[in-house]
C-alpha cells in the first residue's frame, strides 16, 4: 500500500463509505469519529485503521495525523469530513450551539489541515479535501450558523489550494447535496433545531453514501477545485450565481 488517507467523521455515512471505497483501491486507510462504537463495523477490514477523535480537539487531531505519519511512513490524503448539522433561525440559536458548530465544522477543518499541510508539503505531494454542503455556497435557511460555517471552509479551501499549488498540495472541497445521511450532532439535545427537516424538503430524491464517496474520489483524482455533486447541486449553484434574488427568496422559505 503506497497510499495512506486519513478520513475523519469516518463511523457512518459518507465518511465510512469514503473509507470502504479507498481500502478497496489498495489505500491504507486511518479512520477517525469521535463514535468509538460506530468504527467497530470498520475495523473489520485490515486496510482500516481506527482512532477515537474529537476533530473539535487540536491536540487529538494533532496525534491522529503525526501518530499516522510514525506508524505508515506519510499521508498522502486528508478527508475532513466531519461535521454536524445544526438548523434554527439566528435569533433563537443559544451559544452553545453556535460555538459547538464553530468548533466541530470549522475548527475541525482548520486543525487537520494545519498538522496534515506542512507533513504533505515536506514530501512534496499530498491532497485534502474537505467536505462541505451546499450551504457553503447558496443560503439555506433557517441555519444561518451552519452556514457561516460552511462557507468559512469554503474560503479556506480555495484560497488554501492557491497557496499550495506551488508546492505539490492540492486542496479540493467537496459541495454535498441530497446525501442519505443524518449528521446531527447528538450531544445536543434540541432536535427542534436539527438540519433534518430543511434537509428532507429538498423536492428532488437524495443520492446514497457510496455514490457520493464515488463522486468526491472522482473529482479528487481530476484534481478538481470544487467537487459538486450530484447533478442537481450543480444546477442549483449555478442558479444562484445568476439570479442570487431569486434563490434568496426560495432559500429562506420555510
Amino acid at each position: 500500500m503506497d497510499n495512506v488517507a486519513v478520513v475523519t467523521g469516518a463511523a457512518s455515512g459518507l465518511g465510512a463509505a469514503l473509507c470502504r471505497l479507498l481500502a478497496a483501491r489498495g489505500v491504507a486507510v486511518v479512520a477517525a469519529d469521535i463514535d468509538a462504537a460506530g468504527l467497530v463495523g470498520l475495523a473489520a477490514d485490515t486496510a482500516i485503521h481506527t482512532q477515537v477523535v474529537d476533530v473539535s480537539d487540536d491536540d487529538q487531531v494533532g496525534r491522529l495525523v503525526h501518530g499516522t505519519v510514525a506508524e505508515l511512513g506519510r499521508i498522502d490524503f486528508l478527508f475532513n469530513n466531519a461535521s454536524i448539522r445544526l438548523g434554527g433561525t439566528a435569533e433563537h440559536m443559544p451559544l452553545p450551539q453556535w460555538q459547538r458548530l464553530v468548533d466541530v465544522n470549522l475548527w475541525g477543518v482548520v486543525h487537520g489541515t494545519r498538522h496534515a499541510y506542512p507533513l504533505m508539503r515536506a514530501q512534496g505531494a499530498g491532497h485534502i479535501v474537505n467536505v462541505t454542503s451546499l450551504a457553503g455556497l447558496t443560503p439555506v435557511a433557517p441555519s444561518a450558523a451552519y452556514a457561516m460555517t460552511e462557507h468559512a471552509v469554503v474560503g479556506l479551501s480555495t484560497a488554501l489550494r492557491v497557496e499550495a499549488a506551488a508546492s505539490g498540495v492540492a486542496v479540493s472541497v467537496a459541495v454535498a447535496g441530497g446525501v442519505a445521511t443524518d449528521i446531527v450532532d447528538s450531544a445536543i439535545d434540541l432536535p427542534r433545531y436539527s438540519y433534518r427537516e430543511p434537509v428532507r424538503r429538498i423536492p428532488i430524491g437524495m443520492i446514497n453514501a457510496e455514490r457520493a464517496a464515488r463522486h468526491i474520489l472522482r473529482g479528487m483524482r481530476k484534481n478538481k477545485p470544487y467537487i459538486v455533486f450530484p447533478r442537481y447541486n450543480r444546477a442549483v449553484i449555478a442558479a444562484h450565481r445568476w439570479c442570487p434574488s431569486l434563490m434568496s427568496r426560495l432559500g429562506g422559505r420555510e
